[in-house]
């Protein structure tokens, strides 16, 4: 039988450590198509480890057979944990630390997540014991099941675990998770209270960043928006006010303007303009989201401050970004700023457009005379002429067509290179 000859083959293998480990790995593998031999095989494991001499190897050895028959679901795998908590006493410090932590995230892969703890808790060095810790709470959150009776032995695990996480950033970071894997379960007041009890200011701005996302993914975000402006209230009151701006700057730029936007008008309109300015250096593509929530009143100062940057810097990539602004504010005076975006990139002919649908004369003139003088740079007169005749205030056109004329002339004249005449000591000048 192919098996049978398998099992015998790996006594060919010359290294105790990988025979061991090959013999788990067979055993978990039959244990689980439940076929009687992997009792054979694990035998054979154990047997091997006579020939290791190393003991952080054999430690590891342990490790994986017991870690084979944790996932057979054989119980014995707990007899081989407590031996590897016995003997690893034996080893250097880094050494038996690094074991406990292979042989605790071990545990929690199969589901052991109070086993898992008890190892953590034995590593000697504080950042590794946190960081374990972290990570079997993160493993513990990710398999929380609705409707399972498992869940609340493992909530209760995972609160036990948080009790002896007390630095930061490692608690805010298993608070994280564990918010993670309460929303998962529906169980979202308390995925609020995890991010509110957070410690560090860069950890719950990612946490309130990414509950909002999850929410918002899961289609109930609107029905938390009170939530949310309770815990910014919170945090605000821990980490400082700004720190209120840093949670909707958060937001905005990633996409849920509608909810930086209800924080936002707690603290004013200046506030708005100063995030939207930010989303315009950071992530333009969100300032669509952002718009969209506004008032009219508050999009068109915002917009204002926009267009007023983008004019500073113009360029033909920004475009896209002009129109979104022009879509979401609706005003002559905005559209008159898109006008002179359009002028500043050479985009002339689009400008003239807007021009020509403006019905404020000031604007409209201010516009006209714009693309004029651009008309005039490239020297097509004729329709700089025609441009100007479009104005509708009398006074501004006539202005600006003597201004037109004469530049014409002026120019006409530069390109001649004519004109002397006699100065009184008969010398012919050249009239410039």
């Amino acid at each position: 039988m192919l098996i049978e000859e398998a099992l015998k083959s790996v006594a060919a293998i010359p290294d105790p450590y990988i025979r061991a480990v090959t013999y788990a790995k067979m055993g978990e593998k039959l244990a689980v198509a439940r076929n009687p031999l992997y009792r054979e095989a694990f035998l054979s494991a154990f047997e091997s480890l006579s020939g290791i001499d190393d003991p952080y190897a054999l430690m590891k050895a342990l490790i994986s057979i017991g870690s084979s028959l944790g996932r057979s679901g054989l119980k014995a795998y707990k007899r081989v944990f407590a031996r590897i908590l016995n003997e690893s006493r034996f080893l250097a410090h880094p050494q038996r630390d690094e074991i406990l932590r292979t042989a605790s995230l071990a545990l929690v892969s199969f589901g052991d997540v109070g086993e898992a703890i008890n190892f953590a808790l034995e590593i000697s060095n504080g950042d590794l014991r946190q960081s374990t810790l972290v990570a079997v709470v993160r493993a513990a959150s990710r398999s929380l099941e609705r409707n399972s009776l498992k869940t609340a032995y493992r909530i209760r695990k995972i609160k036990l675990a948080m009790e002896y996480i007390t630095d930061e950033p490692y608690r805010s970071k298993a608070l994280l998770e564990l918010s993670k894997g309460l929303i998962s379960l529906g169980s979202y007041g308390d995925a609020f209270s995890a991010v509110e009890a957070m410690g560090s200011r860069e950890w719950a701005k990612q946490a309130f960043k990414e509950l909002a996302f999850r929410l918002s993914e899961l289609g109930v975000i609107e029905r938390y928006v009170e939530s949310f402006v309770s815990l910014a209230e919170g945090l605000s009151r821990k980490f400082g006010e700004e720190f209120w701006v840093e949670l909707a700057t958060a937001l905005a730029l990633a996409g849920r303007g509608e909810l930086a936007v209800g924080l936002l008008r707690k603290l004013g309109l200046e506030s708005i303009k100063r995030v939207a300015l930010d989303v315009l250096d950071k992530n333009p593509s969100a300032l669509k989201e952002l718009l969209s929530a506004l008032s009219h009143e508050e999009a068109l100062e915002v917009g204002r401050v926009l267009m007023n940057r983008i004019l500073e810097e113009p360029s033909p990539e920004k475009k896209r970004i002009v129109n979104t602004i022009a879509r979401f504010v609706r005003s002559e005076e905005m559209l008159a700023k898109v006008a002179r975006f359009y002028v500043l990139i050479g985009d002339v002919e689009s400008a003239r457009g807007i021009g020509a649908f403006l019905q404020n004369p000031k604007l409209r003139s201010i516009v006209m005379a714009d693309v004029a003088h651009h008309y005039l740079k490239l020297g097509r007169v004729e329709e700089a002429i025609d441009t100007a005749l479009e104005v509708r205030d009398a006074r501004f056109a006539s202005l600006l067509m003597s201004e037109i004329l004469i530049k014409a002339v002026e120019k006409e004249v530069e390109g001649s290179g004519h004109g002397e005449v006699e100065g009184s000591d008969g010398e012919a000048r050249r009239r410039t």
